[in-house]
C-alpha cells in the first residue's frame, strides 16, 4: 500500500444467497476479486450499471456490509480486526452519504437536534456548539434560522446539504457518497457537486463518489474506476477513462452517455447487446458475451477461457481486457461503419 492510500481494498468478494423456494442455494456474486487503493486528498468515482456492484462496494468500505472473503484495509490496519476503540474512531472518520436525503433523516427531529449528535462527541460548551452549528450551516449553503425546521420543510437539494452537514459535525477525513445527486434536478445537482468540490478543498476531505452517471465523474473526480458485474474492468485518472479508455466497456458506457455538444463525432461505439444475466465463469471475461471488441477481432476463444489481468500498467492504469492495446484502433473502426 502506498504511503498516501486511505484505503486499500484487496481481492474483495462478496456472495449473495439468492431468496425464494424456486432459487434455494442459487448464489451470484455482488463482487468478485475487486481490488484498488483510495488515496489521500483524492475524490475516486466508482461507476457502473445498476447491479455492478458498486453500492455493495461503497458499504462494505465503511463497515455496513462484511465481505464474503478478501479485506478492506484503512490506513494501513484491516477494518474486520479493529478493536473497540479502533472502530469507534474508523465510524468517525469515515462517513457515508445515501442518496435519499429524506429517509437518512428523522422526520420528528429538527436539524438542529440532528447535528447535535455529532457535536456531542466534541469537547464544546454550550455556546460553542452552537457557535459551531451556526458555522456549519453556513458551510454547506444554509444559514442559522433553519436550524429549527424539520426535514418535510427542506427541498431535495437543501436536504442533502443538511445530511452533508451532519457528517461533517464529526469532523471526518473520508465522505463515501452513493448517488447522492441521482434524485436531483439537474441545477441543483450542480450546486451539490460545486459543495462537494468546495468542501474537499477546504477540508482536505478524500471523498468515493458512487454513481451511474459518468458526466458527474468527468466533472467531479480525480479518478474513475468502472465496475461490470462485481469486477473492477478500468482504473485511471479522470483523462485517462473519458478520453483515452481501453476497455470495451467503457466505451459502451461513453457511448451511452447524454453528449454535452449534439451532432460533434466522438469515436466510441454504439451499445449492443443487453445485460447476461447468468453469472459469470471465474476463467473467463466477465465481458465476454456482450464483447463489441472481441466480435470485431474475430470472436477470439481467449475471452471465454482465460480471465483479464487486472494489474496497472505503468502508466497507473488499470485495464480487465486481453485487447486493452487494441481498443482505441477497433473503436474508431467501429463508428466509422
Amino acid at each position: 500500500m502506498t504511503a498516501t492510500a486511505v484505503f486499500e481494498v484487496r481481492d474483495l468478494v462478496k456472495v449473495f444467497r439468492a431468496r425464494g423456494s424456486f432459487r434455494r442455494g442459487v448464489t451470484r456474486p455482488a463482487l468478485d476479486g475487486v481490488s484498488f487503493e483510495v488515496r489521500q486528498g483524492e475524490a475516486l468515482g466508482i461507476v457502473g450499471e445498476s447491479g455492478s456492484g458498486k453500492t455493495t462496494l461503497g458499504r462494505i468500505l465503511i463497515g455496513l456490509d462484511r465481505p464474503t472473503s478478501g479485506e478492506v484495509l484503512y490506513e494501513g490496519e484491516p477494518t474486520r480486526r479493529m478493536g473497540r476503540r479502533a472502530r469507534q474512531a474508523f465510524r468517525q472518520r469515515v462517513q457515508m452519504v445515501f442518496q435519499n436525503p429524506f429517509a437518512s433523516l428523522n422526520p420528528f427531529r429538527t436539524v438542529r437536534s440532528a447535528l447535535a449528535d455529532g457535536f456531542a462527541h466534541r469537547p464544546l460548551s454550550r455556546f460553542g456548539r452552537e457557535a459551531a452549528m451556526v458555522s456549519l450551516m453556513e458551510q454547506v449553503g444554509l444559514n442559522e434560522t433553519m436550524l429549527d425546521r424539520y426535514p418535510h420543510e427542506f427541498s431535495g437539494g437543501q436536504r442533502q446539504r443538511v445530511v452533508l452537514a451532519r457528517a461533517l459535525t464529526v469532523e471526518p477525513g473520508v465522505i463515501v457518497a452513493d448517488e447522492p445527486v441521482s434524485a436531483l434536478d439537474v441545477s441543483i445537482q450542480a450546486q451539490v457537486l460545486n459543495l462537494l468540490n468546495d468542501l474537499k478543498s477546504r477540508l482536505g476531505l478524500t471523498l468515493v463518489f458512487v454513481t451511474h452517471d459518468l458526466r458527474v465523474v468527468n466533472f467531479f473526480c480525480d479518478r474513475i474506476a468502472v465496475m461490470y458485474m462485481g469486477r473492477l474492468v478500468e482504473l485511471g485518472t479522470r483523462a485517462q477513462i473519458m478520453e483515452s479508455s481501453r476497455h470495451p466497456y467503457t466505451r459502451m458506457l461513453l457511448s451511452a452517455a447524454p453528449r454535452d455538444e449534439p451532432g460533434v463525432r466522438i469515436d466510441r461505439p454504439w451499445v449492443r447487446n443487453e445485460v447476461d444475466a447468468t453469472a459469470p465463469r471465474a476463467d473467463a471475461c466477465n465481458f465476454a458475451a456482450r464483447c463489441w471488441a472481441r466480435q470485431a477481432l474475430g470472436n477470439p476463444e481467449r475471452c471465454t477461457t482465460e480471465r483479464p489481468d487486472d494489474r496497472p500498467a505503468q502508466d497507473g492504469r488499470m485495464v480487465a481486457c486481453h485487447f486493452g492495446d487494441e481498443i482505441p484502433a477497433l473503436a474508431g473502426a467501429e463508428t466509422a461503419r
